[in-house]
Order: C-alpha cells, then sequence, then structure tokens
C-alpha cells in the first residue's frame, strides 16, 4: 500500500512517525524544539523581564504594562498546554503491519487486525476560540478504545477531512471495508451537529 499521502499528513500535523521498509511506526512524539521556545519559553521569558524592568524601575504605564506580563504568561502557558496534549494524544506505539495494526499503550501490546477490530471512531473537540482537536480511535472486540492519532487545527472542517481520511485510510489498511461502518462521535462544536 502506497503511503507517501500517509506520511504527508503525519508531517502536516507534526506526528511523529518513521518508515522501515514500507511498516509505518507512528508513536512516542519527538518534541518541537521551535513551538516549545518560540511559543512558550520566549513569551514566558518576556514577561518576566518586563516584570522585573517593572520592579526595578518605576514605570508610567503600569496598567497596560501589567495587562502585557499577563497576555505574555497566559500565552506562554496556553501554548505549552497544547503541546503537551498533544504528545499525550500520539505517545502510543503503533506500528501499521500488512493487514494488521500493532499497538503498545495502557492496554498492554496487541496485534488487531479483522478478526478482533470492531471498527474506528473519532472525536472532535472545540478546545478554545479558534482551535479544533481530533482523535481517532480504534475499538477492538473486547470494546477497549485504543487512542491512534490525535491533532489540532484552527479550522473544524480540516480537522474532521482529516479524521475522516486517516479513517479511512486504517479501515483499507486493515482490510475491514465490506465488515463494518464507521462510527463518528463529536464533541462540543459550537452547538451544530455535523
Amino acid at each position: 500500500m502506497n503511503t507517501s499521502v500517509l506520511e504527508s499528513k503525519l508531517k502536516r500535523h507534526k506526528i511523529s512517525y518513521s518508515n522501515d521498509n514500507g511498516k509505518i511506526i507512528i508513536g512516542k512524539s519527538k518534541t518541537d524544539f521551535g513551538t516549545l521556545i518560540g511559543l512558550v519559553l520566549l513569551p514566558i521569558i518576556a514577561a518576566l523581564g518586563i516584570s522585573i524592568f517593572m520592579l526595578i524601575n518605576n514605570a508610567e504605564y503600569r496598567g497596560k504594562i501589567i495587562a502585557a506580563i499577563i497576555f505574555l504568561f497566559g500565552t506562554g502557558f496556553y501554548n505549552y498546554s497544547r503541546t503537551r496534549s498533544k504528545k499525550q494524544s500520539n505517545n502510543n506505539f503503533i506500528l501499521l503491519e500488512d493487514k494488521a495494526i500493532k499497538v503498545k499503550n495502557d492496554f498492554g501490546a496487541y496485534i488487531l487486525d479483522l478478526k478482533n477490530i470492531i471498527d474506528f471512531e473519532y472525536t472532535i473537540e472545540q478546545i478554545d476560540e479558534e482551535t479544533f482537536e481530533g482523535n481517532l480511535y480504534l475499538i477492538d472486540n473486547e470494546e477497549r478504545k485504543h487512542q491512534i492519532l490525535g491533532f489540532d487545527d484552527e479550522d473544524e472542517k480540516y480537522v474532521l477531512n482529516d479524521l475522516k481520511w486517516f479513517s479511512e485510510y486504517l479501515i483499507n489498511h486493515v482490510d475491514l471495508n465490506n465488515h463494518t461502518h464507521l462510527k463518528t462521535s463529536v464533541g462540543e462544536l459550537i452547538g451544530r451537529n455535523l
């Protein structure tokens, strides 16, 4: 099965993977140091620097400076929580083998294929005003939900389209096409159904 589109979608969502002779290994996401430095550390360091400057010098525009400090701290900690959440969503070991998916997670290690996969399910949740988080799960014959992927985007449509694409790719990968239907579970989405 051609994996080039799968790999480009994983790259776009910054999901760690490797290709070992056509077998895709997803998991143990790498730390994105660019995001960590630019969106987490720099705002927090700037807020600390401005706070120290304000304490040393008797600054005139205290209200605006305090608002800027709160904004920078908030931005840094918000981006840290998003980065941490994404890392946890993609921390399971997933290996796409020939018509099977090997999963290593909190439940244990499993080889899942046509015999023991019931379905795939995805959820979408609006986590803030401009960000939607999507998660894809594999449901096995014991009703356990194994998280396969998790990612976020600013556009709800892109998250939904990519979740559908990943679901269909995995259904085709394990040859589940004629054996089940895809369930969709939608989280809090600005009060409307998809």
